[in-house]
């Protein structure tokens, strides 16, 4: 019988260890909670455009799918819409992108549940469903990344630390970059997330969310740009 126990223990201890081994794999991530100014020069904005070559301007009907009652393009700015809706109204680029660059000016309005993000490698079935990253913005967790539809949370910016970091009424910078499985995001110059998480999406599209549910969001954005790398 002992001889039984012992087994059952080692087999045990070994599905333990496969399971916490997969688990680091799977999901790693570095501390950003120094609130430190850290974004690289390739964040920078002059007159709300990024500086360097290769930056595709985003803010274009030609390069976006959205739905007009929720979405207006006018002057150069996007402006998102939506109260009380029982499904997502997502804004995604046409094309498919690997590895990029983002570089987004975003002001969030609406009430005290207003919620909305940047949406990365995401795989539409339609404008409510999006499967993939998101760069969160709502209120405590600004500068957090999560996977809609599938793992939820990844990794989360503390709300203490996001709340001084957000202008309240104004546009909000971040800066961007997916490599891999690995994400990095700078909210107004701060990195916020550093993430490798190995069961996400390795290309997809671009864009913006409107959240369902009782609340009212607006989003206006006055600037969008995508880099792709390694091209």
């Amino acid at each position: 019988m002992y001889h039984n126990y012992r087994k059952a223990a080692t087999a045990v201890t070994c599905t333990l260890l496969v399971t916490t081994l997969h688990i680091s794999t799977a999901l790693a991530q570095r501390d950003t909670t120094a609130q430190k100014i850290t974004m690289p020069a390739d964040g920078k904005l002059i007159n709300d455009k990024p500086i360097g070559q290769g930056w595709v301007n985003m803010l274009d009907l030609k390069k976006l799918n959205l739905q007009p009652e929720f979405w207006k393009l006018n002057n150069g700015v996007l402006h998102g819409d939506c109260s009380n809706q029982t499904e997502n109204h997502n804004s995604y680029s046409k094309k498919i992108f690997s590895d990029f660059e983002v570089n987004i000016l975003v002001k969030m309005g609406g009430d005290e549940n207003a919620n909305s993000g940047v949406c990365l490698r995401v795989h539409p079935d339609n404008f409510s469903k999006a499967t993939g990253y998101q760069i969160d913005m709502a209120k405590g967790a600004w500068g957090s990344l999560s996977e809609e539809g599938r793992a939820g949370m990844l990794q989360r910016y503390p709300g203490k630390a996001s709340a001084k970091l957000i202008k309240a009424n104004d546009y909000n910078h971040y800066y961007i970059k997916a490599r891999g499985h690995h994400i990095e995001a700078w909210l107004n110059g701060v990195k916020t997330v550093d993430s490798d998480y190995e069961g996400a999406f390795l290309d997809g599209n671009i864009g913006i969310q409107l959240a369902r549910g009782p609340k009212h969001t607006t989003v206006d954005v006055k600037g969008f740009y995508v880099r792709e790398l390694n091209l």
